[in-house]
């Protein structure tokens, strides 16, 4: 062929499996492997548990609440109420950034005297040696330059852990230390410097917020008076001054005149009535039932004398006769009375059409009166509008004073020192008696296990990547026996006697085409040899079994994989009968063959196609294919092209005796390799030997059961 053909290399991983089997004898024959580099781990930690110096660490749990009370509470609903500040996941998160910050760290360090203090300074004793020496030649930073305050800070920021469970509202505020008092102290003093700062940004609120309110409320008392001093000057300006029941002058007048005149009214309509009830009276001579008659001091008078009058003449009317002059002069007197009666009466009637002549021009006087006040109350109502206008403004600066003034006081109140901070500790930090590292149990435990595991799997991981123990092929869901796996490999000398073969091809001709002398050392004979092995000449041989044992088909498959260590081989099935290299493909889940070499050859498939790799090893292999012959003469071009490739090109003949094939390819291969089974009959096998010698194989190689002759 024209080109170098390159075969397809994948492999299919999922069809790899392990024999634990045998995996785990090959752990166990290196076991040593495992168990020192253990027992080397667990001696170092427990030389590190016990030279380590021990640290503890103290926490305090701080509770986050409203602790406001309604004397500091600011916060009210639109209906008044007080309502307390939410504790959210969000506010949580933010407390425990503030309890980290370096401006905290910094108070606990100032209150505490820390500076300079060993346990967060280790630089306060000086440089050590080595130090020193790393400074002078300008390989490290010099450490000493950083202020004392700034190194104390970066400590305390490295052993302070603050946190908050999930789902609560506590705080746990943990510091560890070499010094179980002193991880306490600083522990209790961290949430101290906390609670006192969010008391004091507290007070720093309330104390602005009053002097805010202050100057509010001085500006907002000189607008107040200005409105009002507005509201009254416009009112004494405009007439609008206040009455009873705040109303205006033009106002109350109005309702004192619609008052005056339902007065008059009434009053002329009463002194009609009674006029005319006299008169009706009076015609009726029913003078005495008038009450206004009745009433008065000159009818009783004269109706009394007219009583007296007619008690005379009743007794003088018992002894004188009607004619008598005294009779008479009582019956004139009487008459005389009742005219007097009846002009008095008259009178009073009189009197009565009088006053209700008088009421009625006082109404018509009242109605004029009335008619100009409401002209005036109309002028002034434009007046009172803009009047009410300044009163509205007067009243919104009176709320706002007031509104103000309520919060200045509040802001007083929460100014003062009782105004808590919204959280308090539940828990304080005591000394911890145990140190919270090294944990020994623990430490050791671990180290000793992730030693074991570590060892474990790297001897593991060698065996089965590169030593190739424990491999077996999967050929679906059922398991297959590696073949040859538990055959013995070809004998060294056949190998043996490949590699003089190749050393013997590559010392003829080096890269460029010159011979290879026979002085060159064994060096550079083997690089020519690697560089054969690399070049486009592969070694041919022709493989056969004698007879048709799976022990014989055993050895001939187990010789093609120890070729696999040597070089690049491939094995071609020429068997159409019984596939000798059939095992190397598994079962198969369907009926249907795979594609090889007689699919290769009608060109129904490509080299990529047939050329499949053994699951064991790095043996490729191309099965017979799914025709029932091939014509052997076209197998020229196929070879060609595999030894451009492969180091070794494997012909899998039918077994021998009994075909010609075997002598056919044997005067044009390399080699011819028999293979024959355990216990195999050695007449049969020299004849066989003969045989194929006679037939023009170069050298015929013994692999197997038999002994290979000499």
């Amino acid at each position: 062929m024209g080109g170098t053909f390159k075969p397809d290399m994948t492999i299919d991983e999922s069809a790899n499996d392990v024999d634990v089997k045998a995996l785990g004898s090959a752990i166990y024959a290196k076991r040593s492997w495992v168990i020192i580099p253990t027992l080397l781990a667990l001696l170092l930690a427990a030389v590190y548990v016990t030279v380590a110096r021990p640290r503890y660490t103290a926490d305090t749990q701080i509770l986050l609440e409203n602790q406001e009370s309604y004397l500091t509470r600011a916060q009210r609903n639109e209906q008044g109420m007080e309502t307390a500040p939410t504790i959210d996941d969000n506010w949580v998160g933010s407390q425990v950034a503030l309890i980290t910050s370096r401006d905290v760290a910094r108070e606990v360090i100032e209150k505490l005297g820390l500076v300079g203090n060993p346990e967060l300074d280790p630089l306060a004793k000086g440089l050590g040696a080595l130090q020193q020496t790393l400074v002078l030649f300008g390989l490290v930073r010099n450490p000493m330059r950083v202020p004392p305050e700034e190194r104390a800070v970066d400590t305390f920021e490295q052993r302070l852990g603050v946190y908050s469970p999930p789902k609560t509202q506590i705080v746990m505020i943990d510091f560890w230390a070499h010094d179980p008092v002193f991880a306490a102290k600083v522990a209790n003093e961290t949430a101290a410097v906390y609670l006192e700062r969010q008391a004091g940004a507290k007070r720093n609120v309330a104390k602005s917020a009053a002097e805010a309110l202050a100057g509010q409320i001085g500006d907002l008392k000189t607008k107040l008076l200005r409105a009002a001093d507005d509201v009254e000057r416009y009112r004494a300006e405009s007439g609008l001054l206040a009455g009873n029941n705040n109303m205006t002058i033009t106002a109350q007048q109005l309702a004192d005149l619609n008052t005056d005149l339902s007065h008059a009214r009434s009053e002329a309509a009463d002194s009609q009535a009674k006029a005319a009830l006299i008169r009706q009276l009076l015609r009726q001579g029913r003078v005495s039932e008038v009450p206004d008659v009745a009433n008065n001091d000159l009818i009783r008078r004269i109706a009394e004398q007219r009583v007296t009058a007619n008690a005379q003449l009743a007794l003088e009317s018992g002894t004188l006769l009607p004619g008598h002059p005294r009779i008479r002069e009582l019956r004139a007197e009487i008459a005389n009375l009742d005219m007097q009666l009846r002009l008095a009466a008259d009178n009073i009637a009189i009197a009565l059409e009088n006053n209700s002549k008088i009421a009625a021009a006082r109404v018509a006087n009242i109605e004029t009166a009335l008619d100009q006040q409401k002209q005036a109350v109309t002028t002034a109502n434009a007046n009172e509008v803009h009047l009410r206008a300044l009163e509205q403004i007067a009243q919104a600066y009176r709320d706002q004073l007031d509104s103000v003034t309520a919060k200045y006081q509040e802001a007083l109140a929460r100014q003062s020192a009782a105004t808590p901070a919204d959280a308090r500790v539940i828990a304080v930090a005591v000394p911890p008696d145990q140190p919270s590292f090294p944990k020994k149990p623990l430490i050791l435990g671990f180290v000793t296990l992730g030693a074991f595991i570590l060892s474990l799997g790297a001897l593991a991981g060698r065996e089965i990547l590169f030593d190739g123990q424990a491999q077996v092929p999967d050929y679906g869901h059922e398991p297959v026996r590696v073949v040859g796996a538990e055959r013995r490999p070809a004998p060294l000398s056949t190998i043996e006697r490949l590699k003089r073969f190749a050393r013997a091809r590559s010392s003829e001709m080096d890269e460029d085409g010159e011979t290879i002398s026979e002085t060159e050392g064994d060096e550079e004979t083997g690089e020519k040899l690697a560089a054969k092995f690399s070049a486009p000449q592969g070694i041919n041989i022709v493989a056969t079994r004698l007879g048709t044992s799976e022990e014989a088909t055993d050895a001939l498959i187990g010789f093609a994989r120890t070729l696999a260590r040597e070089g690049r081989p491939v094995i071609v099935d020429l068997d159409s009968r019984n596939g000798q290299i059939a095992k190397l493909v598994g079962p198969q889940e369907t009926e249907e063959k795979m594609k090889g070499l007689t699919d290769l050859l009608d060109g129904d498939a490509s080299f990529a196609d047939v050329i499949h790799r053994d699951a064991a090893s790095r043996l490729h292999f191309v099965p017979f294919g799914s025709k029932e012959e091939f014509n052997p003469d076209d197998l020229d071009m196929i070879l060609d092209a595999l030894s451009r490739t492969y180091d070794f090109v494997v012909l899998a003949a039918p077994p021998f005796p009994g075909n010609p094939m075997t002598k056919a390819l044997a005067p044009f291969a390399d080699f011819v390799v028999l293979a024959a089974p355990e216990g195999g009959d050695a007449a049969d096998t020299r004849a066989a030997r003969e045989e194929l010698s006679a037939a023009g194989a170069a050298e015929v190689l013994l692999v197997g059961g038999a002994k290979e002759a000499a």
